[in-house]
């Protein structure tokens, strides 16, 4: 008669095939739990950052409603010059900037007696000639909008915009400067001007404690950190420049990061152009909206024709109230760390893909990238 142990134990043991079954089904739903995990930090992250921006804005608010004017637009430097003879920023008490200053340049003492100061390069609210800049269209009736590359319409370039800086709010909402640029030797300031001069700092070289204000933001909030020297490629790949190496890169060089480690961006414009001596806005585009803030598709079929009939039934705003009653945004490149303004080829680049070749192809891949962008508005 035959033994039943070999059966009793063939019976309570798993088969090769069902060990593997066991092992596929935990490896699946171990990949479905860190889809899943990697899908809520993606969100929290995200919903942290744009909690960020909206402090941003309302410290700009705050900072508006204290001083009277909205944080002057800080030109940042080379990154954003690239060479360009027409990106020369304001004029300076000892001197014209060259266009590659900024956005902190020394200034020898303005009396014998007096001290050396610092002075933030902006573009003067209280100079036509460079706040012009931050209005972009010029001149009189219907004439085109003026591309930073200028001429008509160029597919490769017309989403270049050179109107934000990376530096502006963190030396106005929360004052990384020192006493020889706005007056106090850590976080805050004395007055700010809209001339990029603190008050104070240009007679003394060391402002006064007076009027000395606190900053308006926390630069401690896990998503939104303040970076010394700060240096990201893609900020010089957007307008054609190198970036200098890292041990090269200035203290002034300081930005708020959001959580993927891009600096967020301070863009700054003005609505109107000149008609008949007068500032009108007749139709979208005389709301001189930067690119960024603009779904890549709405923009793209306007295709600068300022006299067209499709330029003048396109909604640029896309019928958002708020983006037509703006001033300013604040903007976050978002997860895939681009704003969908670089150069087409860097888009590429950076998500692995193969440059496209046709309009439709950039327009859309464009969007993929906009889409993420995280934006607060304010005016």
């Amino acid at each position: 008669m035959p033994s039943n142990k070999t059966t009793s134990r063939s019976a309570s043991a798993f088969t090769l095939i069902e060990l593997l079954v066991v092992i596929a089904v935990i490896v699946l739903l171990a990949a479905i739990l860190l889809a899943g995990l990697a899908r809520t930090v993606g969100t929290a992250r995200s919903v942290t950052a744009q909690r960020s921006i909206d402090a941003l804005v309302i410290g700009v608010n705050q900072f508006k409603a204290e001083f009277g004017f909205l944080p002057p637009l800080v030109h940042d430097g080379p990154a954003l010059s690239a060479g360009n003879p027409n990106y020369r920023a304001g004029i300076a008490v000892a001197g014209q900037f060259r266009r590659e200053d900024g956005p902190v340049v020394s200034n020898p003492p303005p009396f014998p007696r007096g001290n050396a100061y610092e002075q933030l390069v902006v573009w003067s609210e209280v100079d036509p000639r460079y706040f012009g800049f931050i209005r972009r269209r010029s001149g009189e009736g219907s004439d085109p909008v003026l591309l930073p590359q200028g001429g008509a319409w160029n597919i490769a370039h017309s989403w270049e915009d050179r109107r934000y800086s990376k530096f502006a709010l963190p030396y106005y909402l929360y004052g990384v400067g020192g006493q020889r640029l706005d007056g106090v030797a850590g976080p805050g300031m004395t007055r700010p001007l809209a001339n990029g001069l603190f008050e104070g700092v240009l007679l003394s070289g060391i402002g006064g404690t007076r009027d000395r204000f606190q900053p308006v933001i926390d630069a401690d909030r896990r998503s939104l950190r303040l970076i010394i020297g700060y240096r990201h490629e893609g900020d010089y790949a957007e307008h054609g420049a190198t970036p200098p190496p890292a041990a090269d890169i200035p203290d002034s060089y300081a930005a708020f990061i959001d959580p993927w480690g891009r600096a967020i961006r301070y863009y700054r414009w003005e609505p109107g152009r000149l008609d008949g001596g007068q500032l009108v806005v007749r139709t979208t585009l005389d709301l001189n909206i930067p690119p960024v803030l603009i779904n890549p598709e709405i923009y793209a079929a306007v295709r600068n024709q300022d006299n067209s009939a499709n330029a003048r039934d396109i909604d640029l705003t896309a019928g958002s109230p708020e983006l037509r009653a703006a001033r300013y945004a604040v903007v976050s490149a978002g997860p895939d760390g681009l704003f969908g303004t670089e150069p087409i080829e860097y888009i590429a680049e950076q998500l692995g893909r193969a440059v496209p070749t046709t309009e439709q192809e950039i327009i859309r891949l464009r969007k993929e990238v906009w889409e993420d962008n995280l934006v607060g508005l304010g005016n």
